[in-house]
């Protein structure tokens, strides 16, 4: 069953609107805050138009779930009564046909039941200005990119992510070199000191974020951090209303070896300004850093995306929902090069004709 929140006033869908922070009935205007919404996920059951009543939720479950193989899993709107064809991950979606919210809550339950959700903070209309900026900023970019056409791909996506809470004692141990120059007339010495160099300290941080789907480019995903977690909330499923969401398909477990490696990139970050006073470098000899087992918790964050294709290739662009942070590589248009190459061509032959008429000139004088 596809789940959503219904207003509390007329029963239509709500949906969180991010750029008030509140969630909005398109029907009758009403606003609420999520915390005034607890716990009013409403699976309502179509009416059956055979027998003219309706289906109670366990046996419409039971009767109008099918799993489609690879394809994906069908479920009930319990708006207009049609059926939601979703992939095996998306825990909140539309309906093809009335365009209602729908959250599968089935897919949020037990080990896939987040423990945070960052809300969105920018909404659509923020994330198209924020595409149209970038795209002015890539000279590259196609005339004919820039189109509402594309921006009607643009999907606000809650992300699944991992994030770990680590603690480690750091103990690194190598050789400082550093280097003097003394000029005396025309003879200069250059005397190479070496160091014993031992670095101690205990390090922590909190709320490492690593995405936990592997559809979604780990890249791009990181390009727009940081996100603000000052603004993160316990899990409530009224922020999903009016966005799509993905669950995990990568458990914190596996992500391990990726935390690892970003740990030791934050610890060589947090050393390098002690390094600095030897001029020609520290080399690392021995490490007996400990890094503990973390804490991990399961979280959705906010994601514009938008994905295109330009003549065969593939492209995306995305934008964090929180910060507005963007990335992405815009295409490259061929006719903005060939006008280019055109330009460049018509400069160097002006510049060539008035050089020689100037040495022809010259000569003449």
């Amino acid at each position: 069953m596809a789940d959503s929140i219904k207003c509390p006033n007329c029963n239509a869908n709500l949906v969180f609107d991010a750029d008030s922070q509140m969630m909005v009935c398109e029907y009758c205007m009403s606003r609420f805050t999520a915390e005034q919404l607890k716990n009013t996920i409403v699976p309502e059951a179509p009416e059956d138009s055979n027998a003219g009543s309706r289906i109670h939720k366990a046996d419409a479950e039971e009767h109008i779930k099918m799993k489609l193989g690879d394809q994906g899993v069908q479920f009930i709107c319990n708006a207009c009564g049609a059926t939601v064809v979703t992939d095996a991950n998306t825990s909140a979606t539309f309906c093809a046909f009335c365009g209602s919210p729908a959250i599968i809550s089935q897919r949020l339950d037990e080990e896939f039941s987040p423990d945070y959700i960052l809300p969105f903070k920018y909404g659509r209309e923020e994330a198209v200005k924020k595409f149209f900026n970038w795209c002015k900023g890539g000279r590259w970019t196609p005339f004919d990119f820039v189109s509402d056409k594309n921006i009607e791909k643009l999907t606000g996506l809650y992300v699944p992510f991992w994030l770990y809470d680590v603690e480690s004692d750091v103990d690194v141990q190598g050789e400082g070199v550093s280097e003097v120059s003394h000029t005396t007339g025309s003879t200069t010495t250059v005397t190479t000191s070496y160091y014993n160099v031992r670095r101690r300290n205990f390090l922590s941080w909190k709320h490492i974020p690593l995405d936990g789907s592997t559809r979604i480019d780990d890249k791009l995903m990181e390009a727009i951090e940081p996100f603000n977690f000052k603004a993160i909330k316990d899990f409530d499923p009224a922020y999903m209303q009016g966005f799509f969401a993905e669950r995990y398909d990568q458990t914190g477990d596996d992500l391990k070896g990726r935390l690892v490696g970003r740990l030791k990139e934050y610890i060589t970050e947090e050393l390098a300004p002690s390094f600095k006073k030897y001029n020609r470098g520290v080399k690392v000899k021995k490490d007996d850093s400990l890094i503990y087992e973390p804490k991990m918790f399961y979280a959705l964050m906010p994601v514009w995306f938008l994905h295109y294709k330009y003549h065969g290739r593939s492209y995306d662009f995305c934008m964090n929902g929180q910060t507005g942070e963007v990335a992405g590589i815009p295409p490259v248009s061929r006719l903005k090069r060939i006008i280019l190459f055109f330009v460049v061509l018509a400069i160097a032959a002006m510049l060539t004709r008035l050089i020689a008429g100037m040495i022809m000139g010259g000569f003449v004088g």
